[in-house]
This record gives C-alpha cells, structure tokens and sequence, in this order.
C-alpha cells in the first residue's frame, strides 16, 4: 500500500452469461476487467481488483466479495454509488466500505454458499434462461435427497474435481447441503434448489455434485454406492458437469461481519 491509500472492499452482483468469468482474461470480457476499467474512468487509477473466487464463464453471483487500494477523495460508503454510474446493466456494486490493511478477499474468506436452480419442464425456460439449467424431463427427489446426505462433512472430493484446476488441495469441508423441490405447475414443470455451503469448493465441484444428485435422480447412480465413489476419486464415476446458467454464488464469509448477516456461522 503506497502512502495516502486506503483499501476499499466491495460487494458487487453480476449476471454471468454477460461475462466469460470473474478472471481477467486476453481475449474475452471478465468481471475484473469490466471494474478495473470502470474505477479507472472514475478515478484515474489503475488499480487491480482482487477477488474473493474466479467463477466460470456463465456463472453468476449474487455477492461476490473484491478489494483494491485506493487514495480516491470519495468517501468510502458513496464509493459503489460512483463506480455504479461507470458500470454495464449486468454488474452492479452493492455496497462499499473500508477495510483493514491486510484485510483480503480471498485468502480471509471462510467459506461460501453456492445455489443451484434446475427447472425440469417439457419446455425450456426464456425469461429464466441466465440463472437456470433445464431437462426435459422430471427426477426422482426422494433417491436425489438422500444423495445429499452423503457429501455433508470433510474429506478428499477429489473425485468431484474436473481437469484444469490449480489447487492442490482437493480435502474440503460440507456444512450444510439442501435440494427443495416446487411443482410450478402443467405448463412451467417442477424447479429443484439446492443451497450448499462449505469452507471451498474444487473446481466444477458444485455443478458435479449437482449433475450427480441429477444422475440419482435418473437412476444412473445409485446413492447408497456414493460414499464408495468418494473414496475411489474417479471423476469420471460421478456425474455430468452441469451448465454454469444454473450456479450462483450467494454469499462469502468472514471471521467478522463485513456487508451483514456474512459473519461465517461455524
């Protein structure tokens, strides 16, 4: 940090399908570029944004956590309120605020809740089309629910890790994982939601978990050998990669309250 500079952490909402992920990239638009780009038509710095975890190309959130340095006159809660104003229709800051020196997004984060949205109907959704993956056809809840129950806890989800991931770290930890089901009716089919929370999650892990709960739902995949499938670490025994339209990131977490009701619960 340069003298006379501040750090500034900001929750920002952004609509995936407008963005190929969160990471800046050479050759396409990211979520990074489209704020650092903004900050500094607003301010005139050149500043790189870092945030709290790179989402895939579709994949959109709800409260993505990021920070910069800044000697920037605004005021530190008028800060999204102006950055706003520089910013496309499918990014938004929610809210902006001071923040401790060696405060980071990433590396500080506790964990993370991701939802997933599948909407299995005869026709496929258009207004929904950005936030929700589509079948066409309907699951078995009950075999999908009692899948759940079998990736809560900590252990080795390396099987639940697609190719091309950095980490070398593939032992996570699940607290809390629910799939609600609600008949929209004849003509808009049957939603499931499923809402998981965990301290880190491994590449594509959220999107095999769901295909996999899918997969026991087409009686694929039966969800008393899943515990076994676990052990085994074969990705290519667990199922599908799901679409990214379907996953958002809801909420990150943080040892101490940073943009409320975010204070991680265990």
């Amino acid at each position: 940090m340069n003298k006379g500079e501040r750090k500034i952490a900001l929750a920002v909402e952004y609509d995936g399908s407008c963005f190929h992920g969160w990471q800046r990239q050479a050759n396409a638009l990211s979520v990074q570029e489209t704020l650092e780009a903004a900050w500094e038509e607003l301010t005139g710095e050149k500043k790189a944004i870092i945030g709290c975890s790179r989402t895939d190309k579709g994949v959109s959130a709800r409260c993505h956590i990021s920070h910069l340095f800044t000697s920037t006159p605004i005021p530190d809660e008028n800060i999204f309120l102006a950055l706003n104003t520089k910013l496309p229709n499918g990014i938004s800051v929610l809210s902006s605020r001071a923040v401790a020196p060696d405060f980071h997004a990433r590396y500080q984060a506790c964990g993370k809740t991701y939802s997933y949205r599948l909407l299995c109907s005869q026709s496929r959704p258009a207004i929904d089309r950005r936030t929700t993956a589509w079948l066409p056809q309907d699951l078995d809840y009950q075999a999908m629910r009692e899948s759940c129950l079998h990736f809560l806890g900590e252990r080795d989800f390396s099987a639940l890790m697609d190719q091309g991931s950095a980490t070398r770290r593939s032992k996570r930890r699940i607290y809390n994982i629910e799939l609600q089901k609600q008949i929209l009716g004849e003509l808009s089919g049957t939603e499931y939601l499923l809402e998981i929370t965990g301290d880190g999650f491994l590449y594509h892990m959220v999107r095999i978990i769901m295909g996999t709960l899918v997969e026991a739902g087409q009686a694929k995949i039966d969800p008393s050998m899943i515990p076994d499938l676990l052990r085994a670490g074969d990705r290519t025994k667990m199922g599908m990669t799901m679409p990214p339209e379907g996953l958002i990131l809801e909420k990150v977490y943080f040892q101490e309250e940073l943009f409320g009701n975010d204070t991680w619960p265990y």
